[in-house]
């Protein structure tokens, strides 16, 4: 697959014309070549060029022909799930999954460990495990594009950490896992934090296939934010782009004692679900994790609506401050929390937004993330993928900002 990289300016355009056909077939399923030219706006004749070498190269395959029309039946084609494979690995705090994810993104294999802590040897131990239980197949491991590995916010914002002993962190802050991984594999490696991974999940697999421009939102222990304009995920000048918990807003009407009244005055405290918990712990309801709301939401349901009706203000200040600066056409929320809470959220959130928009500020479609816990995951086996066949500013350079990101890292502002 390397000589696919042209040097010359005329390589550079086949190959960007080559992955906006994919990008095109991968979204219709199957289709012809004259289907894929009026999709597409590129001519006919090289449309056809295009499908023919992609076909020799075993990334298109060849269904067969359309019949029932008038006229000469059309050849179909579609994307050929074992043209490609992605490996992704998802670290989290206690838990760590790694997938083999094939063209059409859909998962093949997967491996999963648990451990009390994200020991980084652990987790370089399940790739090697999964390398030869994923490569069984012959052709499988010499079409592996890559490695990506997206990174929970307790390991992605530093200044942020908190209850991981010091020697975890050390691992993570002192080693190079994207030099380590690349050493070891001989694979193009990406990392990237976890809420970015899975707005490329939702953008090429999930909800948002029909947005260019998107703010994926995920309520969690904390509040993150990923953003995609044209079809590119935006990191920002100093990798803060999407920072959604540094937001400034007005001051929590929840009572939370052994708090400073200005550590509330930030989106993140206000809209995540460590607050929730602490509101929880405050009136007698101890949970260690969102996991356990289940299990006290009937006696604690209304903290849980106070709660609620508090985060829905801080997110409709928070997302209307957003709004006057980038112009998006949708916003996918994604939480933990239980289903009917989530769409509870988003509904009222809707709302209320548009009920506070001023004159001239325009409020996007909001909608719910549709791939779920496994976006993520699913994101992680994209990043090299997306970076070397399909098109977009990120995608266009697997050297670029997300290809390795751990070299010193930028500052990040405490939520």
């Amino acid at each position: 697959m390397g000589n696919r990289r042209g040097n010359e300016g005329s390589g550079r355009t086949r190959l960007f014309k080559e992955r906006v056909v994919l990008t095109q077939l991968r979204r219709l399923g199957q289709a012809s070549k004259t289907e894929l030219a009026e999709a597409t706006g590129i001519s006919l004749q090289t449309v056809v060029d295009i499908v023919n070498g992609l076909s020799a190269e075993g990334l298109v395959s060849k269904l067969g022909r359309r019949i029932g029309k008038v006229g000469q039946p059309s050849i179909l084609y579609a994307i050929n799930p074992s043209g490609v494979y992605g490996l992704g690995l998802h670290v989290r705090r206690a838990v760590q999954e790694l997938v083999l994810v094939d063209f059409e993104g859909k998962i093949r294999k997967r491996l999963r460990s648990e451990d009390d802590f994200p020991r980084l040897d652990n987790v370089l131990q399940l790739l090697s495990s999964g390398l030869k239980t994923f490569g069984s197949e012959d052709t499988t491991l010499t079409r592996i594009s890559g490695v990506g590995v997206a990174l929970s916010y307790d390991l992605w914002y530093r200044p942020d950490r908190r209850g991981l002993p010091a020697e975890i962190l050390a691992e993570w802050d002192e080693r190079d896992i994207a030099a380590e991984i690349k050493a070891a594999t001989g694979l193009s490696v990406f990392v990237e934090n976890d809420t970015r991974v899975a707005a490329v999940a939702e953008y090429l697999l999930g909800g948002a296939q029909d947005f260019h421009n998107f703010l994926y939102v995920v309520i969690g222990s904390h509040i993150s934010g990923a953003l995609v304009l044209g079809g590119s995920l935006e990191t920002g000048a100093h990798g803060n782009a999407g920072t959604l918990g540094a937001i400034p807003v007005g001051p929590s009407r929840l009572a939370h004692s052994e708090l400073s009244p200005a550590y509330n005055d930030f989106l993140g405290n206000r809209a995540s679900l460590t607050g929730l918990m602490r509101y929880l712990r405050l009136h007698g309801f101890t949970i260690h994790a969102v996991s356990e709301l289940p299990d006290v939401l009937d006696q604690a349901r209304g903290l849980v609506q106070d709660w609620l009706n508090d985060c829905v203000a801080a997110l409709v200040e928070g997302l209307t401050a957003c709004f006057a600066v980038i112009d998006v056409e949708a916003v996918l929320i994604d939480s933990l929390l239980p289903q009917f809470l989530v769409m509870e959220i988003a509904d009222k959130l809707e709302r209320r937004l548009r009920a506070a928009a001023p004159p001239g500020l325009v409020v996007p479609r909001l909608m719910l993330s549709t791939l779920g816990s496994d976006a993520a995951l699913l994101g992680s086996a994209l990043l090299p993928i997306n970076a070397h066949f399909l098109p977009g500013r990120v995608a266009s350079d697997p050297e670029s900002r997300m290809a390795s990101p751990r070299q010193p890292p930028p500052k990040k502002p405490r939520h």
